[in-house]
């Protein structure tokens, strides 16, 4: 799959300094794969693969807590994320996690290595995302499953922000100008794992809501880190104005509700031939 024309950057911006940012995103959004995967039979010796880890957060969580007798084998493309996810794991003695350098569209695995496979909020992102989902079918083993989560929608607002629009518009624009989806979930994820070989789908969401500060948090980060150097290079606004809504976040007295994206879980099953 080297021969793809994907980004070899991340699409929102440098992610260096936004670790917080990521530390945030995983807490917000694991309580959902952890409920997701309690209905799954999982077996504590199983291996794991973990597309687009980040920061090693869930695939921590895989190998102490799903597979301790497994094993774990994590990559993103960002080697600064995988060297902060390989310091976790030493300093937490997680033994049985391998984290590796390497994008989704070159897959260095071989056939029929993995019983489970997961990723999240990665396939939004890509321009063709059934590619990785094909290869992510040839790495599995017969009867082997795997779970996605990406963006069905969006943020969604409660009550009265008036920066809120613009955001979403801004982050639209960013995931559409890559090549992706910005509502893959619903879009594009059921389809293309049927075109994949993934059989049995089973569909459900998680919108978490709750946790308002840390969403709120989240969002101030990725758009100050991330996302404001691409939004004014590309002309999409200029900095004063991105600096107005960082700063409408930053206010400690909010009369408004915010919720980040719904994620939509979609379990794909490889069954033998």
């Amino acid at each position: 799959m080297s021969d793809r024309s994907e980004p070899e950057s991340y699409l929102l911006g440098d992610q260096k300094g936004s670790y917080l940012r990521y530390r945030l995103f995983n807490e917000i959004y694991e309580p959902g794969t952890i409920r997701r995967l309690s209905d799954l039979a999982v077996s504590p010796d199983m291996e794991i693969l973990d597309i687009g880890c980040g920061i090693g957060d869930t695939a921590c969580y895989f190998a102490r807590h799903i597979v301790p007798d497994g094993h774990v084998t994590a990559f993103d493309q960002a080697p600064e994320l995988i060297e902060v996810a390989r310091r976790q794991a030493a300093e937490h003695e997680i033994g049985n996690v391998t984290f590796i350098c390497a994008s989704a569209q070159e897959f260095p695995f071989p056939t029929e290595r993995f019983d489970f496979a997961h990723t999240r909020y990665v396939l939004t992102y890509l321009s063709q995302a059934v590619e990785v989902l094909k290869e992510t079918h040839r790495a599995l083993k017969p009867s082997g499953f795997f779970l996605g989560e990406e963006i069905a929608q969006t943020y969604i607002r409660h009550g009265r922000a008036g920066w809120y629009d613009q955001l979403i518009a801004w982050f639209t624009k960013l995931i559409e100008t890559g090549g992706g989806d910005p509502d893959y979930g619903h879009n594009g994820l059921p389809s293309d794992l049927l075109d994949a070989g993934f059989t049995d789908l089973d569909v459900s969401a998680f919108w978490p809501f709750e946790d308002q500060q840390k969403i709120v948090d989240m969002l101030r980060i990725a758009l100050s880190s991330e996302m404001k150097e691409t939004i004014v290079s590309m002309g999409l606004a200029a900095e004063e104005v991105v600096e107005a809504v960082i700063a409408e976040l930053a206010m400690p007295q909010r009369d408004y509700r915010i919720s980040p994206s719904m994620c939509v879980q979609v379990v794909g099953w490889k069954r033998p031939v």
